[in-house]
């Protein structure tokens, strides 16, 4: 139904139900990233549950030129034929600045009846927030800024155009009710982002008196405040930092950079810490954004408890009880940093807080089950087929 936000939910099995029905997926490569490292384990499980299941990679948002769009949509075109009528289902994963995925897929249902075509939308509201970002402008952030910055309504227009009628998928409650103000033409369902474990961690009262930051260095992850961080918890709490792009970050007394990690020493990285600090925060200037939050997802998966500012939609996890919310809309930075260190200190010093919030984060992760998660895409899609 047109307009109206769903949870996910589980019906007959997605599998049986889309018997004859072709699956071409469209996302980022492995290392565009962290929707890239996100399309590479949910495209394995789909593998696993969609028979006639067809990938399309793009690289990182902001390479493509208009030609290599225009590629892609023939490849997509070719693939959508070759199922001579039978349905098909074209699903794409669209993220901030990525037209990658975005413009290849844009109008095949309106040409295409068996074409039925969806999006997971990592960054809502916008589906990708700068729709004339090929590579031309992507090499050029000023002159991308100029562009889409003053013509900020026309690329929501462009976007509402494209996207039409389309079942549109959010990672939170948070990102499918803006996208259901934006888009509200469409059908949003709220899937939430799986969570992958990576091996067995340290139960957290046991582990090392330390708390985290972690993730991909860049505008709002909160990096900044470390100094600070470090300045207002005790000497005995460590600081342990990893992520890409976090080894050109200064060195602090009582900090530990640890630069980028594979997914494989996840484990080992998790079970160094008690807690992991999320000081993030308003990052961009065109608007409200609701991102799920993939180093979230890492510590749910590794029953790693969370002391996060409320930005974006993770002010909703704090109803789940692994999560420690700090609310920042009324606070000062500095003000936000002083109770994030001072939430993190008290957690740290707590056995039995640490142990009641790693139940609650067994919960939330067997919630985010990637097979549960999946499920609600493949009923959705299912749905859809009988439909048409």
């Amino acid at each position: 139904m047109a307009g109206q936000v769903t949870a996910g939910s589980v019906g007959e099995p997605g599998t049986r139900r889309l018997d004859g029905t072709r699956l071409v997926y469209v996302a980022a490569e492995r290392s565009a990233g962290g929707v890239g490292a996100y399309s590479e384990v949910f495209a394995d499980i789909l593998r696993r549950r969609v028979a006639d299941f067809h990938e399309v990679r793009h690289p990182r948002p902001g390479t493509d030129t208009v030609t290599e769009l225009r590629a892609r949509r023939r490849e997509i075109i070719e693939l959508v034929d070759a199922a001579n009528g039978r349905p098909v289902v074209v699903h794409g994963e669209f993220s901030g600045g990525s037209v990658e995925s975005f413009w290849p897929t844009a109008g095949l249902e309106r040409k295409r009846p068996n074409v039925l075509v969806s999006a997971t939308v990592h960054d809502p509201p916008g589906l990708v927030w700068w729709p004339g970002r090929v590579a031309f402008l992507g090499q050029r952030k000023l002159l991308n800024h100029a562009v889409h910055f003053p013509l900020r309504p026309l690329s929501r227009a462009i976007e509402r155009q494209v996207v039409g009628n389309r079942t549109l998928f959010a990672m939170s409650d948070a990102g499918a009710r803006s996208l259901l103000r934006a888009y509200p033409d469409t059908t949003v369902r709220h899937a939430h982002m799986p969570v992958w474990s990576r091996g067995e961690v340290v139960s957290a009262p046991d582990r090392p008196k330390a708390v985290g930051l972690f993730g991909l260095v860049y505008r709002g992850k909160g990096f900044e405040h470390v100094e600070r961080l470090r300045s207002l918890l005790p000497d005995d709490i460590v600081i342990r930092i990893a992520g890409r792009g976090t080894e050109s970050l200064p060195a602090i007394d009582g900090v530990e950079i640890l630069g980028g990690i594979h997914d494989a020493d996840l484990p080992a990285y998790f079970s160094s810490i008690r807690a992991l600090v999320v000081p993030y925060g308003a990052r961009s200037p065109y608007g409200e954004a609701f991102p799920g939050s993939s180093v979230v997802t890492d510590a749910i998966a590794h029953l790693t408890p969370v002391v996060c500012t409320g930005h974006g939609a993770l002010g909703e996890l704090r109803t789940e009880g692994g999560v420690h919310v700090v609310d920042d809309d009324v606070r000062t930075a500095d003000e936000t940093v002083g109770e994030l260190a001072a939430a993190a200190a008290e957690l740290v010093g707590s056995r039995e807080r640490l142990s009641a919030m790693a139940e609650s984060l067994r919960a939330m992760r067997e919630v985010r089950e990637p097979d549960e998660v999946v499920e609600t895409y493949l009923d959705t899609w299912a749905r859809s087929v009988c439909r048409a």
